[in-house]
């Protein structure tokens, strides 16, 4: 027939669209795992980044105070304390500084140690009274870690164990404190951060609606100040 021509692509660059094809063909399994990878890591970081008592460790058998120190009484009749894991996501990395030693005997209330970043500063009552047996300082990265197992604070010899502890919180109801703390501290939030930060809105905070871990480490010293005489102080603490 006149005017036809056969056209043979393998004949031309058949072999060159036969790679370009197998190239995609491999390529989009490769970018969708990948992507989904991606995607994936990025949940995880953000769930990471919410403060919610999902991610806040609660442990049986432990007492927690109002001021979110945590206590423990060995079978030596020794009292471990610490610092609960709701306050640590909630400050972020901190340094401990004990103001007392062994031997030392303190009351409830009185001011055991302080907590320290970047020249901010908040201070740790204890929630017992007794006798200092040790008072280690502990790597800020154990605090942060484990705080219910090599992060502990201080071991005391406690002098009213039961009358001091009966208004704490175990099992059950520590789980119910942490979640209306959180609740607590969104209310505070809403109070401080205007008279210290008023530029920062306090959703410039939150994700999703919920506050970001460590968040306290991005505010100013005043809201250091106030979280420190209204919220972890025993006597600005509704029971």
């Amino acid at each position: 027939m006149e005017g036809f021509q056969y056209y043979n692509m393998f004949e031309t660059k058949g072999f060159e669209y036969l790679l370009t094809i197998v190239f995609f063909l491999l390529l989009i399994p490769f970018w969708m795992m990948l992507n989904k990878k991606v995607n994936i890591s990025k949940r995880i970081s953000e769930a990471i980044g919410v403060l919610t008592t999902r991610r806040i460790k609660l442990p049986k058998g432990i007492y927690h105070s109002p001021n979110h120190t945590w206590m423990h009484l060995l079978r030596s009749g020794v009292a471990r304390i610490g610092l609960s894991d709701l306050l640590l996501k909630i400050t972020g990395k901190i340094e401990l500084t004990p103001l007392k030693s062994a031997g030392d005997e303190i009351s409830k209330g009185d001011i055991v140690a302080q907590i320290h970043h970047d020249g901010k500063v908040l201070n740790i009552a204890s929630p017992l009274s007794g006798k200092i047996v040790t008072f280690p300082v502990c790597e800020s990265e154990k605090l942060l870690s484990d705080p219910y197992g090599d992060g502990w604070m201080l071991e005391i010899v406690p002098r009213a164990w039961i009358a001091e502890t009966q208004h704490y919180y175990l099992a059950e109801s520590t789980q119910s404190w942490a979640e209306k703390e959180i609740v607590r501290f969104k209310d505070f939030l809403s109070e401080s951060m205007p008279k210290h930060d008023p530029e920062m809105p306090l959703n410039a905070l939150q994700d999703g609606g919920e506050l970001r871990e460590q968040i306290l480490a991005e505010l100013p010293e005043g809201v250091w100040n106030d979280f420190d005489t209204q919220f972890l102080n025993f006597s600005a603490i509704k029971k």
